[in-house]
């Protein structure tokens, strides 16, 4: 549980230490005591959820609850949905406008004018200055109100992080029911492509990985399990608890409900984090420093008038004195228009930020954006596309580039062939080797498409566990709907040679459902074959699935065409038939249990000189940032009858032949080294904050210009960072939280940094330590664990796309399109917007002085009285607004994101 104590410990730190420490014992204690299903077997959850009959033997023939128990439960519990956080009522977000200091001023002179009127009501413009006034201040915060309103509901809008339906067992019959009709008991499915709606108990997992960063901040896929944990174990390590917001990638699985809505962990965490204060921005302060010097200005002018006026007049006609003396100072010392003039560029402004994908939710964060200093960027789906995607292809002792959109720095001799070339010699036997390699990417690969998945879904069992047969026998063909599906397009041959331009436009358009790096390769392989056709013809016999202890995935197969079924009758008379081995995984691995290597000749013994050329390959793919993959096979003869077993190993695990690897990443968005140039010459320090692997995120660094110089080796900018001398640095979060303030002073003037394996707990350190540094720190984040960094940072930017509901919530802003490149032009319409305000306040003030001046001149000197209070309300209002709301339309100046922030 060392993840929530932190992030509550970071969440709740304030000056009141003995209050944080009493709520986060009260929180941990509640939070021990509520779960403890996790250190149970499977017959004890059974007796504890015993409405909902469980099978101990076979969870998948469990009866479930009944639909009269469901309804009882959810009329008790209520809908399975997080509370929204509290949010301003609509009468208080309009009082709230009110209380900003400049309305707050033109109120106090307003009401000063009305107090005067109902002294003298002979004054009638007393009257008018009052309601013009007043005029003003509502119209004004009615505009705002409505500006903060309909940002408000943009955001209320977004519901990404829940699914929209479950499929559960009750009564005994498999149905979907919405995710807000789960209750505690349900016995729900989970699958490939599908998120858990609820924190769910484990009975059955064949093979389950989730994908849990949005709860926990890691970016790989967890393994889950059935079996129970230790008694002093967390729920966060158990593995046996998918949590509400997590995403299955791999396997599937059936589990029992045991928390939903507020009363889940992402419930709780919820709770936490949306209910910190928000703080003031910098625009905020500004205003307020402002308003405190016009106010001490104005008060000390008119009280040195008005009592120079009655000395000069000997203490007669005060009264008169007071109004032309000290009212009609104070108000010509304040520039009424201003505040309306401020409100209405800001409006403008985040009109125009939002036609930019970049969504405000209160306006005066828009300045502050222009200020900023430091931008602390995640990498994932900001910085790159969130989709991974296969690079590089290496085969026959070649690599073949598939989108080599970056330099070669190293200038390694490369031979890329383009992909054409490849489908227009689909007969040619020096391509066998892929066509093998492919062969394997599909086949073995338990990625789907997404149109596939829900048309098999009910026909899919999950009775069988990791090493046992998916099928009883050889000779059980695989399931009728998959092979329909399958065999229904089988009009071109396993390598396409027409129709190559709409094939690869599909491929981009389909959408998979299954782990990122699994899906790259289906993607990938699409665009060069028929994967139906691929998978239709053979059967998976054996399945050992992939875990990050054995680092590989291995299927055993037989096809399944007419040819090789007169082939297999023929070799059970002779009680053999022909299977092949498949397997795929960490390269470096994979090498080690193969004899043979795949060449344009054939097969060929896997000697010393080839596997140095592998090894220089694969670390020159490792160099780059890149995931390597690789793949082998084995053709061979097995009984008729054989049972695989992984406890038994009575398979393959050595000689088999390796076929090649292909290279995998995350590339960066199109925009994003133009974004990261721009911050640079704007003197904005980039910080990219990673769960990665330094030399994965240093890598991406490097190709979006983040990192490195391009006039040095890689070798020389290594030992450069080795020395210190490097104007970058790639630090390990571990590192972060024992780092003294001298060393963080080091680290933080270096130009960007690459902060590698971060958890949310490290990233808000990294926001506090530039903080108290006197930075302006924009952060990005899309989990829930991202919220108390979003909160604490002066300006928190949420992903709109990815991002979950909590961190929306906790943001000062919503990015549409999660591109990086927005950001940079947020801060750009930030600064333009400060500078328009100097201009504007340049353009303002000046006329302080001409309104002043006849007043003190006609109570010192008794020159005729040349301005009133009216009129000078009148100038402000009337004439000088509307060319000062002018200003927000003017377009930047040149060199506005080449000068240092202010």
């Amino acid at each position: 549980m060392n993840f929530l104590k932190k992030l509550i410990r970071k969440v709740l730190r304030k000056d009141d230490t003995g209050a944080t420490v009493k709520a986060e014992a009260a929180i941990n204690r509640n939070l021990s005591a509520s779960f403890i299903e996790h250190t149970l077997e499977r017959q004890e959850i059974a007796a504890l959820y015993k409405e909902s009959g469980i099978d101990v033997d076979n969870p998948n023939k469990s009866c479930g609850l009944s639909e009269t128990l469901t309804r009882k439960r959810l009329e008790l519990d209520g809908p399975n949905k997080l509370t929204p956080p509290k949010e301003l009522s609509n009468a208080m977000l309009l009082l709230q406008q009110f209380l900003n200091m400049f309305w707050l001023m033109l109120m106090g002179a307003g009401t000063a004018s009305l107090i005067i009127y109902f002294i003298d009501m002979s004054v009638i413009s007393n009257l008018f200055i009052a309601v013009v006034l007043y005029v003003v201040i509502i119209f004004m915060c009615f505009l705002s109100f409505f500006e903060e309103k309909s940002a408000r509901k943009v955001v209320r809008g977004f519901t990404k992080l829940l699914p929209t339906s479950s499929e559960v067992i009750r009564d005994g019959i498999r149905k979907t029911v919405s995710a807000e009709d789960l209750v505690v008991g349900d016995l729900v499915f989970i699958r490939i492509g599908n998120k858990v709606a609820a924190d769910v108990r484990i009975l059955n997992s064949n093979g389950v990985r989730l994908e849990m960063s949005s709860i926990t901040g890691e970016c790989e896929p967890i393994e889950f399990t059935d079996k129970p944990a230790d008694k002093h174990v967390s729920i966060f390590e158990s593995n046996n608890i998918a949590l509400n917001g997590s995403a299955c990638v791999d396997g599937e699985g059936l589990g029992v409900v045991i928390r939903t809505g507020d009363n889940t962990v992402l419930g709780q965490i919820a709770k936490l984090t949306t209910a910190q204060d928000n703080q003031k921005t910098l625009l905020d302060m500004e205003i307020e420093k402002f308003v405190k010097f016009l106010t001490i200005m104005g008060l000390s002018i008119a009280a040195v008038v008005f009592i120079a006026g009655i000395i000069i007049a000997k203490f007669k006609n005060i009264f008169v004195i007071f109004i032309n003396g000290f009212v009609c100072v104070a108000i010509a010392n304040y520039p009424c228009g201003l505040p309306a003039t401020l409100t209405s560029q800001m409006t403008i402004v985040a009109r125009r930020m939002a036609r930019k994908n970049v969504l405000c939710k209160k306006l005066p964060i828009i300045e502050t954006f222009g200020a900023a200093t430091i931008i602390a960027s995640d990498k994932t789906g900001t910085l790159t596309k969130n989709d991974m995607t296969v690079t590089e292809v290496w085969y026959n002792k070649r690599i073949e580039v598939i989108n080599d959109k970056g330099d070669n720095r190293d200038n390694e001799p490369k031979t890329p062939r383009p992909v054409d070339e490849v489908r227009e010699h689909d007969t040619d036997s020096n391509e066998q080797s892929l066509m093998k390699m492919l062969t394997v990417m599909t086949v073995c690969n338990k990625a789907t498409k997404a149109e596939e998945e829900k048309k098999t879904m009910c026909d899919k069992a999950i009775e069988v566990e990791e090493g046992k047969k998916t099928v009883p026998t050889l000779d059980q063909p695989i399931s009728a709907v998959q092979r329909q599906l399958a065999i229904a397009n089988t009009a071109f041959p396993p390598i396409v040679s027409i129709d190559i331009d709409n094939l690869e436009k599909k491929a981009t358009k389909l959408k998979f459902n299954g782990s990122p790096s699994e899906v790259a390769l289906l993607r990938y392989a699409t665009t060069l074959v028929n994967i139906d056709k691929l998978r239709a013809d053979r059967e998976i016999v054996f399945e050992i699935v992939f875990n990050s202890k054995r680092k590989w995935n291995m299927m055993i197969t037989k096809k399944v065409d007419a040819i090789s079924a007169l082939e297999r009758k023929l070799s059970c008379d002779e009680g053999e038939v022909e299977l092949e081995l498949m397997m795929k995984g960490a390269a470096e691995i994979i090498i080690e249990m193969c004899s043979t290597i795949a060449t344009e000749d054939g097969e060929k013994p896997l000697d010393e000189n080839e596997k140095q050329g592998f090894l220089d390959t694969y670390t020159h793919f490792g160099s780059e940032g890149r995931r390597v993959i690789g793949f082998a096979a084995k053709t061979f003869k097995a009984p008729a009858d054989v049972q695989f077993s992984l406890e038994k190993g009575n398979y393959p695990k050595s000689e088999l032949c390796f076929l090649g690897m292909t290279a995998i990443m995350d590339p960066p968005r199109e925009t994003t080294a133009a974004a990261i140039a721009e911050c640079k010459s704007a003197g904005i320090k980039v910080f990219m904050v990673t769960g990665d692997h330094p030399s994965t995120a240093a890598a991406i660094a490097r190709e979006i210009g983040l990192i490195g110089d391009s006039k040095a080796s890689k070798g020389e900018e290594k030992q450069m960072e080795e020395e210190g001398e490097a104007d970058f640095a790639v630090v390990r979060g571990e590192q972060l939280p024992l780092m003294s303030s001298n060393e963080w002073d080091d680290l933080l003037k270096k130009r960007a940094i690459v902060f590698a394996r971060t958890t949310p707990e490290q990233k808000l350190l990294i926001v506090e330590q530039c903080q108290a540094r006197g930075e302006i720190v924009v952060v990005t984040g899309d989990g829930v664990n991202d919220a108390p960094a979003l909160k604490k940072a002066n300006v928190g930017v949420a992903m709109g796309i990815c991002g979950s509901e909590v961190a929306k919530q906790a943001a000062d802003i919503c990015l549409m399109d999660d591109n990086f490149a927005s950001i940079v032009h947020s801060i750009k319409e930030g600064r333009t917007m400060w500078d328009n305000l100097k201009k504007t306040f340049g353009y303002t003030l000046p006329h302080l002085e001409p309104e002043v001046l006849p007043i003190i001149l006609n109570l010192i000197l008794g020159m005729p009285l040349g301005i009133t209070a009216l009129q000078i309300i009148t100038i402000d209002l009337g004439t000088e607004s509307p060319p000062t709301i002018a200003y927000a339309y003017l377009q930047s100046e040149s060199d506005i994101m080449k000068r240092p922030p202010r």
